[in-house]
């Protein structure tokens, strides 16, 4: 049976249902659960390919100056390398499916974060969090971007 990974990352938490391992590292599964207000810092990945899938509450994606909004059921495709950041906008808890293609990103996510109970709520990352999501990021093939 297999056990499904939690962690907090980034300000969510992150739940790994299918890593590249279980895969032969052609693509993972995760849920983000994504609090009012908590955004991802800009940011691309050089490896992988997203695509989202909203299960509840409001996605916000901010892509090449412009946002959208993505409610449930709704999915958008992030092309491997475009500049992207995701958020709740929204008054509820937004979550969402994250496909990656390969894997790779859930690699980042367990290093990057920290373990977290399914049931905790997740945290705004702290200065000690964001400086290893920093440090890590290049090892990644993840480049963080100046904030607009």
């Amino acid at each position: 049976m297999h056990r499904t990974e939690t962690m907090s990352f980034a300000g969510t938490l992150v739940d790994i249902l299918v890593s590249g391992e279980e895969t032969g590292r052609q693509f993972s599964l995760l849920r983000i659960t994504n609090p009012s207000g908590v955004w991802t810092p800009p940011h691309r990945h050089l490896h992988e390919e997203e695509t989202i899938y909203v299960l509840s509450g409001q996605v916000e994606v901010e892509t090449g100056g412009k946002t959208r909004s993505l409610s449930i059921g709704e999915v958008l495709h992030l092309p491997r390398g475009q500049a992207h950041r995701l958020g709740n906008a929204g008054p509820e808890i937004a979550e969402a499916l994250v496909f990656c293609t390969p894997s790779g990103f859930e690699q980042f996510v367990r290093e990057a974060g920290q373990t977290a109970a399914t049931s905790a709520p997740a945290q705004a990352p702290d200065a000690e969090a964001l400086a290893r999501l920093s440090s890590l990021s290049a090892r990644f093939g993840i480049e963080l971007l100046p904030s607009t």
